[in-house]
């Protein structure tokens, strides 16, 4: 079995591997006549981010509220089509890298979720792949909040009786699981722990009621639970494997694919678990697919071509993918295929040591904060492929409409005032020189902020390291300045200042609020979405932008989908990346093919 299905893998990923003169030669030759004439489609897109996003989070279940409002939310989850949802068949996605550890909780890029984490496991609630904002419940069916948003219930689903291994499930298994992401053992590092490190205790009520006590209000809590990074991992197997997963045949997991086999940095094979617990609309047991299979293709041309010749389903491009190789697929197949484009909640920012010289110094940053010609990485980044405008929040705050003139650096007329500006401030701290880590995606940015401090008098070496040896010198302080950022794992400012700016966020490279900033934020993280979070929000950003620049945010990025059109309800929501990876409720028509067996 396992030497019949990597034969299949190998024969698929050569396959494409010899497409690519096959693809190069059908976009330049006869084919190209055939569509000359046609009109240029374009990709279904968002061309400038909304300038108002939906809250992260569902209104919380208060002990008061019905429980059936959120056990309702489940049933809903997969839309028929006209004919009915059509069970069975083989999903073959393709990624252009693979993740570096087993363990998806110790990584921090999507692709583990992507690859495996995500079908693997299961957490406490979900956010709904369709729009990626309402939460749906998963292993609690229902939840409920205290009024001082300090205590959140979860209520289980009695169904959950084993894990994959057929090991038996209880709820000690889901505390010793959340403990884990509260309290990692030594050396294990898990960045995205988020709002689980306010977790004071947690108590088992009964056999499928917990109990979750925080050290302080959190009003994102109920987000965080459905936040796909904090999904549960069996003690079992973390005891009998030093609290680490050190390979694919220790995915033991409650989610709604078993793994069948992987090749590291290839592949991965996932069948559907037949004894899984959420049942559909249909009366069966969810997910709708047989099988899920994912690999890797770095070479893009490789990964475009067994795309075209529908050796593979569907993708999730990187941000910097070329829309218009993919757009070529569409328009050669008219109705067929679809690329959509949407913003992704997300900080690209030089991130600033403030706990050395030479950013220790404010004026120092604000010489950054000025010189750094923000819209000149838009520019060059292109239309096809396009970057938006930012401040410490994403696109999320201000509005759009006011951003680019509350932040320096988006304007050419205001150009040479804003010069003068930095040229002042980095007077005023002596900076004359810093070096910068480039990440390797993101050098051309390095070089233009080194053209544009070199206009100030300020010299800037820059120093090339691959995203993993960047976060590495980052978080242990060992940098002056960097093409970081991150993105959080559902959109929100919460999640945004969670994991960017409060103290021990787990992309604080080196920057201590002051105090007035943690107030503010301090009480707003208390906070459901009211008029008075907001106030408290302007005023964090007006801290930032005046007493405190920690960083120098200048870019958030674009986040794209390709697939046939066989491929149902799998769609493009806010945060797709770390929400929409389960293909729990995704089915296949009968064009696909791989089709059902019932086609």
């Amino acid at each position: 079995m396992m030497r019949a299905i990597f034969n299949t893998r190998y024969m698929w990923v050569v396959m494409a591997m010899t497409l690519v003169m096959a693809f190069a030669v059908a976009c330049s030759g006869a084919d190209d006549g055939d569509v000359a004439d046609a009109p240029a489609a374009a990709p279904t897109w968002i061309s400038d981010p909304p300038t108002v996003v939906p809250p992260s989070t569902a209104p919380p279940k208060t002990a008061d509220a019905p429980k059936a409002e959120a056990e309702e939310a489940a049933p809903a989850a997969a839309a028929a089509s006209d004919d009915g949802v059509r069970r069975g068949g083989h999903l073959r996605v393709l990624n252009g890298g693979f993740p570096p550890k087993w363990d998806f909780s110790q990584t921090s890029t999507w692709i583990s979720l992507f690859h495996y984490g995500a079908r693997a496991y299961n957490g406490l609630l979900q956010f709904s792949p369709r729009d990626g904002i309402e939460i749906w419940p998963d292993m609690a069916k229902t939840w409920e909040v205290s009024n001082d948003s300090k205590t959140f219930t979860f209520f289980l689903d009695e169904n959950i009786t084993q894990w994959h291994d057929g090991t038996e499930f209880s709820i000690d298994d889901v505390i010793y699981g959340i403990n884990r992401w509260k309290a990692p053992p030594e050396g294990i590092i898990q960045p995205r722990v988020g709002a689980f490190a306010l977790i004071k205790d947690m108590n088992a009520i009964d056999d499928h009621t917990l109990e979750v006590n925080l050290t302080e209000p959190f009003g994102d809590f109920v987000a965080e639970a459905a936040n796909q990074w904090h999904l549960i991992i069996p003690e079992h197997i973390l005891e009998a494997n030093e609290g680490t997963i050190p390979n694919f045949q220790s995915l033991i997991g409650t989610g709604p694919y078993t793994i069948v086999d992987a090749e590291d940095g290839i592949s991965v094979e996932m069948d559907k678990w037949e004894d899984y617990w959420r049942i559909a609309p249909d009366g069966d047991a969810f997910p709708y697919l047989d099988k899920v299979t994912s690999v890797a293709i770095v070479e893009p041309q490789a990964l475009l071509a067994a795309l075209a010749a529908q050796n593979a389903d569907a993708t999730k491009p990187t941000f910097n993918a070329s829309h218009t190789e993919y757009m070529d697929i569409v328009n050669k197949n008219p109705g067929k295929a679809t690329f959509e484009v949407g913003p992704f909640v997300d900080v690209a920012s030089i991130q600033l040591n403030n706990t050395q010289a030479p950013f220790n110094n404010i004026d120092a940053r604000k010489a950054v904060y000025y010189g750094f010609f923000k819209q000149g990485v838009i520019n060059a980044n292109g239309a096809e492929n396009p970057l938006y405008p930012i401040s410490w929040f994403s696109y999320l705050l201000p509005p759009t409409s006011e951003l680019v003139n509350t932040i320096p650096g988006y304007q050419e007329d205001k150009r040479d005032a804003e010069l003068a500006i930095a040229q002042g401030h980095a007077e005023a701290a002596g900076l004359t020189a810093f070096e910068a880590i480039a990440v390797t995606a993101r050098t051309t940015h390095g070089e233009l902020l080194q053209a544009d401090m070199a206009e100030i008098g300020v010299d800037v070496s820059i120093r090339v390291q691959d995203w993993t040896a960047m976060i590495a010198s980052v978080e242990g302080r060992r940098y002056e300045a960097a093409t970081g950022g991150t993105a959080p794992s559902y959109g929100g400012i919460v999640p945004v200042a969670d994991i960017m700016y409060s103290p021990g966020g787990g992309r604080n490279g080196g920057w201590d609020p002051p105090d007035n900033f943690n107030a503010a934020w301090n009480e707003a993280r208390t906070m459901g979405d009211t008029p008075e979070r907001t106030a408290l929000f302007n005023e964090m950003h007006r801290i930032m932008a005046e007493e405190w620049v920690p960083t120098v945010p200048y870019a958030a990025a674009n986040h794209n989908k390709f697939s046939w059109n066989y491929v149902v309800d799998w769609d493009l929501v806010v945060q797709e990346i770390f929400s929409n990876n389960r293909f729990e409720t995704e089915w296949l028509t009968c064009d696909a093919p791989e089709a059902g067996a019932g086609c």
